[in-house]
Parts: C-alpha cells; structure tokens; sequence
C-alpha cells in the first residue's frame, strides 16, 4: 500500500512540476509580448492608450491567479491548465482587436502641438523624404507661438501629411536652407502668373495649416527649393508625393512640406 502512495505522490509532484514549467513558460512568452505592444501602443503612437493596454494584462493577471490557486490545490493541476490555454486563446483575440482599436483611431488622428514635435519625428514614416525637417524646434519659436505644426499619419487610402511653418529673421532661414542646397532639384520663382499652376506640375497645393487666403499670400512671391515631387501616373496626380521647402522672404517665414497622398 505505501509503495502505491509513494507511486502515486510521485506522478502527482511529476503533474506539478510539468504546469509550473508549462506557467513559467507561458507568462514569459506573454508578458515579452505584453510589453512590446504596451510600448507600441504608449509611445509608438499620436495619442497614449493606457486603458487598452490595462485591458489587454487582464488575462496574465487571471493565469497568475489560476497559478497559485493550482498550487494550494485549490484547482487541479488539469482544470489550471486548461482554463491558463484558454486565458492565452483570450489574451490573443484581445491583442488583435486592440492592435485594430489603436490603428484606426490613429489613423483618423493628427497632431498639431509643436511641443510634441519631437515626438512625431520619432514615430512617423517617410524618414527618407522628410529629411529637411529638423530633429526639434527651438523653444524660443514655440514660446513665441511663431511655429505652426501639423501631423497626419497614412491610413488605408489616406495620405502621409507632415507640415512645418516657421516665422524667424532672414538670415536664420538662409542659413537653414543653405544645408540643403545640394539636394535640391529645382528652384521654383512663385508669382501671380505661375501661381496656379504649382498642383498640375509638382503637385504642390495649400498646406493644411494654411487658410486658402493665407496661403496663396505665403506662396506668392515666394521661393519653392524642390527636392521631388512624382504622380503615380503621368500628368495625374490623384496619387503621388512630394517634398520641399519654401521660404517667404517678406513674411519671413519657412514651409517644410513632406506629403505622400
């Protein structure tokens, strides 16, 4: 009779042993997944989205609990099991439908703080055709209000908008643009005569952050220094992109554009 105890003890601590090496796996491979998204979804985006990510640790909190409960013999070691694989099933669809809630509200969002400029840079797309914009603003623009942001990120058939309007003396600009001088395909002269032909030849239109009467007054008699500008097709700019700098000598003010559509 003892030595069937004795057998019996034994496939019992065997059966525990294998659960505990089946939680500790499980839980390091969600809680690394677990802290991916919540980067992603924290500072990878416009907005932060703390409570999605609160809602998605939900189901590692229960297989956490159904762990110790398994351990005072509160549950068997089976039901544990299967309740944590179905906690994991559930911690997955969870992930999914929160990966889809952040990419459409993003996707519908914009920015237009210049205090959370930096930020922008570091999480939008196009770094390679948006290189005329600086890696921050210098506080005296922003404390000044002589900045003007917008962000729009690419979702499903929108477009890719990144704007940058800066008010500063001559000499700042001159010296901006001089770093990019190599770069730059061709030198746009803005006057009234040409004026309405910028969006059927480069694809140039308003910005965002303009009025259509403030920016028809920034862009006449302006300077456009273009780095490129491709329709999808040609002579059809329904589709294609963009990028350059403009600067208004008299207004004393600098457009960065970068705008795929």
């Amino acid at each position: 009779m003892e030595k069937y105890k004795y057998l019996f003890g034994d496939s019992k601590k065997s059966k525990i042993k294998n659960y505990n090496k089946f939680y500790i796996i499980t839980l390091v491979l969600l809680l690394i997944n677990y802290i991916f998204w919540f980067w992603q979804f924290n500072f990878c985006t416009i907005d932060t989205h703390i409570i999605n990510s609160f809602i998605l640790l939900i189901p590692i909190i229960l297989i956490i609990l159904m762990y110790f409960l398994t351990k005072k013999e509160k549950i068997n070691v089976r039901k544990g099991k299967i309740i944590s694989i179905i906690l994991v099933v559930l911690f997955l669809i969870l992930n999914f439908y929160t990966l889809i809630f952040v990419m459409v509200k993003e996707g519908i969002s914009h920015e237009d703080n210049p205090l959370r400029y930096k930020h922008i840079c570091n999480i939008a797309g196009y770094e390679k055709i948006r290189f005329q914009f600086p890696s921050e603003i210098p506080q005296e623009l922003i404390q000044n209000n002589k900045v003007t942001f917008y962000y729009r990120p690419q979702f499903l058939q929108g477009g890719f908008c990144f704007e940058l309007l800066l008010e500063m003396n001559n000499d700042k600009i001159d010296e901006y643009i001089e770093k990019y001088k190599e770069q730059v395909k061709e030198i746009i002269e803005v006057k009234e005569t040409n004026y309405n032909q910028l969006y059927d030849e480069y694809g140039i239109h308003i910005p965002v952050i303009f009025s259509y009467k403030d920016g028809k007054e920034f862009f006449i008699n302006s300077e456009i220094y273009l780095f490129e500008s491709k329709p999808y097709k040609p002579n059809n700019w329904n589709h294609g992109y963009a990028y350059y700098m403009a600067r208004n000598g008299k207004l004393k003010k600098l457009l960065l554009v970068t705008e795929v559509w």
